[in-house]
């Protein structure tokens, strides 16, 4: 039986993974977590690093999905690029139907996307119940949402 809690891969931070690496192991389509991963915990909106780093994935050819436990109506205004992609529906991470729902935004190609994210018990164990690979990063902060995830 896989651990479901151990991430198949680990980088100090999101700035660290190598975007020809992901093209090696085949990946075309990134889930990200925002909050402590993407950006501290509760910023509105995503800094110029943070932009950077997306509009180089996007131009790599890389599809993005923003996935957060946080309200729609945050994730719809947290970045103004038509080319995101954004899950806000039904469910709350690691509820495989909220990952499922981002994956058929990729049109289910599980084995071409992964998961990046700061928290095992949301994150990586929501991605590794669906299937999908999955680097975990450490938080930005220690500022965290304390919440259930079960």
């Amino acid at each position: 039986m896989k651990n479901l809690l151990k991430p198949d891969y680990y980088f100090k931070s999101l700035y660290d993974i190598d975007i020809n690496w992901l093209k090696e192991l085949n990946i075309k389509n990134l889930i990200l977590d925002i909050d402590n991963t993407l950006v501290s915990w509760g910023t509105k909106q995503i800094d110029e690093r943070g932009q950077m780093f997306i509009n180089n994935l996007l131009k790599e050819g890389f599809r993005v999905c923003l996935l957060s436990n946080s309200s729609s109506k945050r994730v719809k205004n947290f970045i103004n690029n038509e080319l995101i992609l954004y899950y806000t529906g039904f469910g709350i991470k690691p509820m495989k139907i909220k990952f499922l729902g981002a994956l058929k935004l990729f049109d289910n190609k599980i084995d071409e996307t992964c998961v990046i994210g700061d928290q095992i018990f949301t994150d990586i164990l929501g991605g590794k119940r669906v299937g999908i690979k999955t680097i975990l990063v450490d938080p930005i902060d220690s500022k965290e949402f304390l919440q259930l995830s079960f």
